[in-house]
């Protein structure tokens, strides 16, 4: 057998870490990252009152679409070219100029005379504010071992939801004084970004803890990847974040007309402090496994939750089926970008984090017209059609999955 795989039999010990050693000793640029990520996701208010402010700018129910249609396109554009950034550059020049670039479209907002000006702030922060979260990704890769990705990533997922939590407390005392001032709150959140990245991230990025490991996780997935394989899982993330984002949508609709808007607001809080509660402590589970049995599971049942708080009427079985996606998303979620960068060469890491953002942007933007346009002609096709998409997305990811598992295998053998 090679030397390669005598180094990573060597670390029996670390590979037993806990989710909370893994936090507690991550290196000093996760660290970093997710501090940053938790402030400026604290004052992130772009996608949350941009409906409202163009509404303010006077633009029409027949309007606004055309202008949502732009920034949906540019959203994926702007992960397409951050995730080439970080690699054709660095992480911290993608990381920090990205921030900067966003921090600029939201001032434009915030200070624009007119609607024309306003609207230039408009694509630029819809390109630049999550322009960031591929480098990101590939920055968590660089400074963790492969095993201790999956806490990682919720350990990254635990900031933006807790960012995310605290932002509309802060949201209820600027938005009085106008919507401009929650877009100068938010260019000054990316600004202090920035400057986080900037001065915190100094240091050249640390290598895992072993770098043996991460050139035989090279070797294997060099062996077994295939563009087949590759498009597969790709689509079934696309195919399965469009049932996800229903419950923005659809399921909203659905819940709404059965019961009121404040059962689905409450709803929305139970996901929510669930997912803040729970998926760093069912990541110690999930970083056992095989990539694809977690993200399978959790295809799953997004699925069949999304389906059940849409077509049952009881408010009690939809609680059950917020709870059952709910599952799905915390299963799903922190492992989707360990399974990316497990099927990403070495030097491309960046871009298929950026290509993974890109399909997520493009299905929330898409989403929620597919399913608001098949409910408005048949509820019951719809859940019935979510259904049927987790199933062919289950599918696509298993056969991924076990393609890769299949190539690593041929690729150890020929080692020894």
């Amino acid at each position: 057998m090679s030397a390669t795989a005598d180094s990573v039999q060597s670390v029996p010990a670390e590979a037993e870490r806990s989710v909370f050693q893994v936090v507690l000793k991550a290196p000093r640029p996760v660290k970093v990252l997710v501090a940053g990520v938790f402030l400026n996701r604290t004052g992130s208010f772009f996608s949350t009152f941009l409906v409202l402010f163009l509404r303010q700018l006077g633009f029409s129910l027949g309007q606004m679409p055309i202008v949502l249609l732009f920034v949906g396109v540019a959203t994926p554009v702007g992960s397409m070219l951050g995730g080439w950034a970080s690699d054709r550059f660095s992480r911290r020049a993608a990381l920090v100029s990205s921030t900067l670039l966003a921090a600029g479209g939201l001032a434009v907002i915030g200070f624009s005379p007119n609607r024309t000006v306003a609207l230039v702030g408009v694509f630029l922060a819809a390109m630049f504010a999550q322009a960031y979260l591929p480098a990101a990704s590939a920055l968590l890769v660089d400074n963790t071992h492969e095993r201790d990705r999956v806490p990682t990533f919720a350990f990254f997922r635990l900031a933006l939801n807790l960012g995310a939590a605290l932002g509309p407390v802060i949201a209820v005392f600027i938005a009085p004084h106008g919507l401009k001032g929650l877009f100068l709150t938010s260019a000054c959140c990316y600004t202090v970004f920035a400057a986080v990245l900037w001065f915190g991230l100094r240091r050249p990025p640390a290598e895992p803890a072993a770098t043996a490991a991460t050139e035989q996780a090279d070797q294997k997935t060099g062996a077994g990847r295939t563009q087949l394989g590759l498009l597969m899982f790709f689509a079934a993330v696309l195919a399965i974040t469009v049932v996800y984002v229903q419950y923005s949508s659809s399921v909203s609709l659905a819940v709404s007309a059965a019961h009121s808007d404040s059962a689905y607001a409450s709803l929305l809080t139970l996901n929510g402090v669930l997912v803040i509660v729970a998926e760093m402590p069912l990541s110690a589970w999930t970083r056992r496994l095989p990539w694809w049995i977690p993200l399978v599971l959790g295809t799953a049942a997004m699925a069949v939750g999304i389906a059940m708080s849409g077509a049952l009427h009881s408010y009690l079985l939809v609680a059950t089926g917020v709870l059952v996606w709910s599952v799905g998303e915390m299963l799903f979620s922190p492992v989707v970008s360990s399974a990316t960068a497990a099927l990403s060469p070495a030097d491309r890491i960046g871009r298929y984090q950026g290509y993974l953002s890109t399909v997520q942007a493009a299905a929330f933007a898409l989403g929620p017209a597919i399913g608001i346009f098949v409910y408005g002609r048949s509820a019951g096709a719809l859940w019935a059609g979510c259904l049927v998409v987790g199933v062919l997305a289950c599918a696509g990811i298993a056969v991924a999955g076990r393609s890769a598992n299949r190539g690593g295998a041929r690729s150890a053998a020929a080692e020894v």
